[in-house]
């Protein structure tokens, strides 16, 4: 109660409506700072210098995947609650993996109804989130959400409100669990099919090779100074033009036009007492990270053509409205990005197909031949307890057995248990920030942590995040509008504390399980 009627004071003078919260996926802090003499003054440039940048934004907490950074965004808490930090979870009823929002196979149609889609489904999801709360605080709040892909939709989502992404035929889709049927804003710009207009078979650089930074190329054509071509690649980066929008910069592009007409559809409708929440979450830079690397020409590239667009899409809203203090415009990402080279260098690898084997035969030349593993994921390795229980087994001497020999493995810094997660406590290092990744009900029986700079092994990914380091947890955080002053703030935050921030910014109650201190914004 203290913390919120100290946030009354503080959003006194300036709480907004409307929240845009814009979600890059990938972006380290740095990445901005690297590149904004190449920027434009009314993109990235524009949010930092007329919001409050929070230049020690951290993610507290490990693995630091995509999902477990969308969630945590979403739901003011860390996976240790909303146990949310893969792709995939290990089902212990059947010992399956089971894909995250995926319903099981045999429950599936196959078949799209009014262009929804039915094989969606969002009974993973425990935990409530920021557009949750404002849906919940008023029948006549909004909440939109979008993505590339429909996992960072739903994640950023929830269980309502209305969500989208980008389906295989390359239009705007949703999922039954949200809706019975597009609403006709999303419809008529299927309709006019927007979408293939934006997309490439060939990558162009914006600029003349003079004009970058980074040296390394791979798939783009760029100009040297006397316009003369220099072709790093002969071959497509796709053979289709919706996987090219999710690769390219132009998947950028189309993510804010459609957001500019979720604007259009959002705001007509406005009364003063109405709170509206737009999440979009881009996926490219992501996905152009992880293909050719963030020491890339090609990724230095998209967050050119990303900065224009960005302009572009502010310039658009701030349009739309009487004042800029009507809305709030957040810039923050799910997680950083590891260093390049760690991508390029097999001793920098971790074979995590390798590990569950060797994992597999230590315990059966232990124990008895047997199928001891299920499976690894994200740091987590899962044992098969039935096996364990079958051969009369102490769960938690088998866990002990499998950190210690795990150990001994190269690229492992440390391996803890879940018995041991569940009852001690740990107070800082690496092995604190993997306990506020572990959930009781989804996390593996063995915790692992690699060493810096290395990551798991995937020939298609040069760069990847996850880790416990730096480069992955420091994260950019911006607010700007809002009738906010422009500064700077060095105060270490983190990602835990930005839902219930934008919460208070809106005047309406925090998610449920978010327990984190407010900042502040004065």
């Amino acid at each position: 109660m203290l913390i919120l009627a100290v946030c009354a004071v503080a959003f006194a003078d300036a709480q907004p409506r409307f929240v845009v919260n814009i979600v890059v996926s990938g972006l380290r802090q740095g990445d901005i700072h690297r590149y904004q003499k190449n920027f434009g003054k009314d993109g990235f440039l524009r949010l930092r210098n007329e919001g409050v940048e929070f230049t020690e934004c951290y993610a507290d907490y490990a693995p630091t995947t995509s999902e477990s950074g969308l969630a945590t965004l979403a739901t003011g808490t860390a996976p240790a609650t909303h146990g949310i930090f893969s792709s995939v979870l290990f089902d212990r009823t059947s010992n399956k993996e089971v894909a995250l929002c995926h319903k099981p196979l045999p429950e599936q149609s196959g078949l799209v109804r009014k262009e929804v889609e039915e094989r969606f489904t969002t009974q993973h999801f425990s935990t409530q989130t920021l557009s949750e709360a404002v849906l919940s605080s008023s029948e006549r709040n909004r909440a939109v959400t979008i993505a590339h892909n429909p996992l960072s939709a739903m994640i950023l989502a929830g269980r309502k409100g209305e969500c989208y992404w980008l389906n295989d035929s390359g239009r705007w889709t949703s999922a039954d669990c949200y809706m019975a049927e597009l609403p006709l804003w999303v419809r008529t710009y299927n309709k006019d099919d927007m979408n293939r207009v934006f997309a490439t078979d060939s990558w162009y650089g914006r600029y003349t090779r003079d004009y970058y930074r980074n040296g390394r190329a791979t798939d783009i054509t760029i100009y040297e100074k006397d316009n003369t071509k220099r072709v790093r690649s002969q071959r497509k980066v796709s053979d289709s033009w919706v996987k090219n929008l999710l690769s390219m910069p132009s998947g950028n592009l189309a993510i804010f036009e459609f957001a500019k007409r979720a604007v259009s559809a959002l705001l007509p409708l406005h009364v003063e007492d109405e709170c509206k929440v737009l999440n979009i979450c881009l996926d490219v830079p992501r996905t152009v990270a992880e293909r050719y690397g963030t020491d890339s020409i090609e990724y230095e590239d998209m967050l050119y053509s990303l900065d224009a667009s960005l302009a572009e899409f502010l310039t658009f809203l701030y349009a739309q409205l009487p004042s800029r203090n009507d809305v709030a415009v957040v810039l923050t990402s799910d997680s950083g990005m590891s260093p390049s080279q760690m991508g390029n260098n097999d001793h920098l690898r971790f074979n995590t197909r390798q590990f569950e084997v060797i994992m597999n035969a230590f315990l059966s030349a232990r124990y008895g031949q047997d199928s001891w593993v299920l499976g690894y994921t994200d740091g987590s390795l899962y044992l098969n307890h039935d096996v364990v229980y079958r051969h009369k087994m102490s769960l938690a001497e088998v866990q002990n057995e499998v950190a210690n020999f795990a150990l001994q493995y190269r690229g492992v810094a440390a391996a803890t248990t879940a018995t041991a997660m569940r009852s001690t406590q740990f107070a800082k290092g690496a092995v604190a920030l993997a306990q506020n990744g572990y959930n009781p009900r989804r996390s593996g029986d063995v915790i692992i942590v690699l060493d810096p700079e290395r990551i798991e092994l995937d020939s298609k990914r040069v760069a990847m995040s996850g880790s416990a380091y730096n480069y992955d947890r420091h994260i950019p955080f911006v607010v700007s509008g809002a009738g906010l002053a422009p500064r700077q703030v060095a105060e270490r935050v983190s990602n835990e504390q930005i839902a219930p921030t934008l919460a208070a910014l809106m005047g309406v109650e925090r998610p449920q399980c978010s327990d984190s201190e407010v900042i502040i914004i004065k």
